[in-house]
């Protein structure tokens, strides 16, 4: 499921596409920020209207990857020139406005997107970015695409079958969690009743991994 290892020439017009939207952003005046933010937002407004519309239309042979490069091309180009377009007050704005388009197209609402969803929310341009915002501004958006995901997962782990892709998004999603857990137990301890309540109670691996989450400047017992 590893959609950013793609033929770079089969993007072009996508990857033009990101260069023209942020080669505007760039020459905006710099005292019309609120404007920037504004035309990002709308932006991802479209997209996320049209990778509906096209999940609906096509659904067996919906094709997730242009849209996967599309916000793949938008994170890489938020941290690389962020000092050109935005500053720190707005990056928050922005990684909020992002999150803000994955919630619009998680799996239970574009089911046929799940597996580009899950690998964007975690992608290291976004979650990590995310989540180290100050005073935690990025985390309850982050915990909303968490949940999003256990509750697209839950009725399906509660029916008992798992099928191959149920299973290859179960691990993508207890290897997030193992991340979240490892890298960001803070997260986790301040979600962790809202997370373990939608877990069903056989899926011991995911509810241990809830449970055992610590902080970091707390010491286990030995």
């Amino acid at each position: 499921m590893q959609f950013h290892q793609q033929d770079t020439s089969s993007f072009l017009a996508i990857d033009i596409y990101t260069d023209v939207v942020f080669s505007v952003l760039k020459f905006y005046p710099d005292n019309e920020k609120s404007t920037k933010y504004s035309l990002l937002l709308k932006v991802l407004t479209v997209m996320v209207g049209f990778i509906t519309k096209d999940a609906n239309e096509r659904k067996s042979t919906f094709n997730p990857k242009p849209y996967f490069r599309i916000f793949n091309n938008i994170l890489n180009r938020l941290n690389t020139v962020n000092s050109v377009i935005l500053d720190a007050d707005f990056h928050v704005y922005v990684l909020a406005g992002l999150a803000q388009s994955f919630h619009a197209l998680q799996p239970a609402k574009v089911p046929e997107f799940s597996f580009a969803w899950l690998e964007l929310v975690t992608l290291t341009d976004f979650m990590p970015k995310l989540l180290n915002q100050d005073n935690h501004q990025g985390w309850p958006y982050f915990k909303c695409l968490v949940i999003d995901v256990l509750r697209y997962m839950e009725p399906i782990l509660r029916g008992g079958e798992v099928t191959e892709p149920v299973h290859v998004l179960y691990n993508y999603t207890r290897r997030m969690l193992l991340v979240l857990s490892h890298d960001f137990p803070e997260f986790i301890c301040c979600y962790r009743s809202s997370l373990y309540d939608i877990i069903p109670p056989h899926c011991i691996e995911l509810r241990n991994i809830i449970l055992s989450t610590v902080p970091h400047n707390m010491r286990t017992p030995i």
